[in-house]
This record gives C-alpha cells, structure tokens and sequence, in this order.
C-alpha cells in the first residue's frame, strides 16, 4: 500500500489535512491559554481518530482485502462481525447497510475464506450465528514493517502510552456505544 502512496507524487512540502507546520504549532501553543489549547488538541484528536485514521486504516484495509483475495465489502463485514459478533445475518445486513443479498455473497466467500463459520445460536437453536475465526484473522492484522511502535516516539514512555491507551479505551467505548444507538435509530425509521 505505501507504494500506492507514494505514487501520488506528493510535493515534498506536503502536509496531511489539519497538520500544522511544527514551527506554527509550537509556537502558537505557547500564546494559548491552557484551557484552550487542551480543548483545541482534544478537537484535534478526535479529527484525527475519527476521519483521518478512517482514511490511511481504510487505505491499507483495502491492500490487506486484495492481498486475501477478499473485497473491500467482505473486509469491512468481517470487521463488524469481529468486533460486535457474533451476529446473525440479518444484523450484519442491518449494521452494513447492504442488501441481504450481498451479505449472503459476503458470508459465503467469508467461510469460503475460512475466516467466519456459520454456528447454530447458544440459546435459539433455530438461529444460525456468524463467528470470526480469530485466528485466521489476526492475520489480517499482522504488524507490518512500517507499523509504527511506541519506542519510535519520542516521549512516549509507559506512564504516556498508559495515558493514551487509556483515552483510546474511553473514547472507542463512546463511540461504539454513539454508532451503535444511531445505526438501531436508523433501522428504526428507515
């Protein structure tokens, strides 16, 4: 994927959306109020985790899909299975957005794939459950050589990367919980 990246021929003055040069920021921090400034960059954060991070993890989402000979579609039904599931298909259909159809195909090549199985409901017997093979996707999100790692920040030490793990915890759990209660308002009136 950094291939692909990097044939966009950026100009090498370039600056992703929304990043300040270093020199303005640091020195723009110093003329803040604090109260502002920790508002500001709580702003700054949840731009970043919310739109951005959606942009670069969907880019490389979509090199994993291809390289598993899966679609963009299929991954992003395994991802909602992985993270809420297990789940019938007709939640699934309901949390995707697509037709039952589609998800249908999905799951079908997705246990083709080995990376979902079809289970029969713990309680209803009568309702058949998809589950994510674990182990097989934890494939998907093996660490590549440019992952970024903790020790290749500059004061991140285990005090700083407990802080922000901490916040990340918080704020998926937010989120998780904002995403889910809109999707069921959706079906609802949809």
């Amino acid at each position: 994927m950094s291939a692909q990246i990097n044939q966009l021929d950026l100009a090498p003055n370039f600056r992703f959306h929304g990043a300040p040069a270093l020199s303005t920021a640091v020195s723009d921090i110093d003329d803040e109020p604090a109260t502002q400034r920790t508002s500001s960059m709580l702003e700054e954060v949840v731009t970043m985790l919310e739109r951005r991070t959606a942009v670069y993890a969907g880019l490389k989402r979509t090199a994993a899909a291809g390289q598993y000979g899966l679609s963009v579609g299929d991954l992003r039904a395994l991802d909602l299975i992985v993270e809420l599931g297990p789940l019938t298909t007709g939640q699934l259909t309901q949390l995707s957005g697509l037709s039952s159809g589609n998800i249908t195909a999905i799951v079908d090549r997705l246990e083709a794939s080995q990376m979902v199985r079809r289970s029969k409901h713990p309680t209803d017997r009568r309702v058949i459950v998809l589950e994510a093979d674990m182990e097989r996707c934890k494939e998907l999100d093996a660490p590549d050589a440019n992952r970024l790692a903790a020790g290749d920040m500059p004061g991140m030490d285990a005090a700083t990367l407990a802080q922000v793990h901490a916040f990340l915890e918080q704020y998926l759990d937010q989120l998780r919980e904002e995403a889910l209660q809109s999707n069921a308002r959706h079906a609802r009136t949809g």
